[in-house]
């Protein structure tokens, strides 16, 4: 059941920057594309899962862009949540309503307009809501006759996304001809998990990055994640590949939101990102490389 995050899960920083990427209709749902601006073709494709604050922040497409020239991938960005994400001023809401140096007086407006925003926004964006669209749309780029389906994929997932990026990896996640939904996974703090069965459900190669001051996903939640996933390391995948293909990185100090809200002055936090930026680009270019780099394609 979907209860009130704790106050990380909404408050962060914008970052500045211009995204150059394009919007346009992929597969049912209006989606932000981003390719390496080399023109080269790309060596696998990502589709990112976004947060709370959803597909038109400039944080996520920015992170793209970076994705597509880091790694030379392509990158889709969709809009997942059918409009019912939260609005970016809560970010600021949410310190006002947490800070301890603001009266009573000034933390109510701030207050009324967070649970304003947040009660319709987890019932709107449930999982049985959501799911459906999110593997509808990975079933139809698998399933279509474009090179795009040839290339590697990957999903990405940071904070209400990780939870989709990591039950993309479970063996129900295929198409109707039975082939898996995603070729790899990477999640970054994410939320909602039902610990330890969706770890447990894990058979596709899944990246896990976590910081030790989430306290939507607590350091024993953490320990039990690095169990399961060091267990079917030791075991192998269940498809025949070779061991090792899960990991878990703990980033000291890290809070909840990390990955893609950090605070752009702060260095610490900037190198909290980087470290969680490096992490994924790393596991695309080890499964990519795995894959043998499939052809290279168009946005389709």
């Amino acid at each position: 059941m979907a209860t009130l995050p704790c106050e990380d899960c909404a408050t962060g920083h914008l970052h500045h920057g211009h995204p150059r990427g394009r919007v346009e209709t992929l597969h049912g749902l209006p989606t932000y594309i981003t390719e390496p601006s080399s023109g080269a073709p790309p060596k696998g494709l990502v589709v990112m899962i976004p947060d709370a604050f959803g597909w038109e922040t400039p944080n996520s497409r920015l992170l793209c862009d970076t994705y597509a020239e880091r790694a030379g991938v392509l990158v889709y960005l969709p809009e997942f949540q059918a409009g019912h994400h939260l609005p970016m001023s809560l970010m600021k809401d949410i310190g006002t309503m947490t800070s301890g140096g603001d009266s009573l007086l000034k933390k109510i407006p701030s207050t009324l307009r967070v649970v304003y925003n947040m009660a319709p926004y987890l019932y709107l964006t449930r999982p049985s809501v959501t799911t459906p669209s999110i593997r509808s749309f990975f079933t139809s780029l698998r399933s279509s006759s474009s090179s795009v389906s040839n290339l590697p994929v990957f999903a990405v997932g940071f904070c209400w996304g990780g939870l989709y990026a990591i039950t993309l990896t479970h063996s129900t996640s295929i198409t109707p001809e039975g082939k898996p939904l995603v070729d790899a996974a990477f999640a970054a703090h994410p939320s909602n998990l039902t610990l330890p069965s969706d770890i447990e459900k894990v058979e596709r190669p899944l990246s896990v990055c976590q910081g030790t001051q989430d306290f939507v996903l607590d350091m024993k939640g953490v320990k039990q994640i690095q169990q399961v996933l060091e267990r079917k390391n030791q075991a192998g995948g269940g498809d025949g590949t070779a061991k090792g293909r899960h990991e878990i990185q703990v980033v000291e100090g890290a809070k909840h939101g990390f990955a893609v809200r950090g605070n752009p002055e702060n260095e610490v936090e900037m190198a909290q990102a980087q470290r969680a930026e490096d992490q994924a680009v790393a596991w695309f270019e080890r499964w990519i490389a795995e894959s043998g780099e499939g052809e290279g394609a168009k946005a389709s």
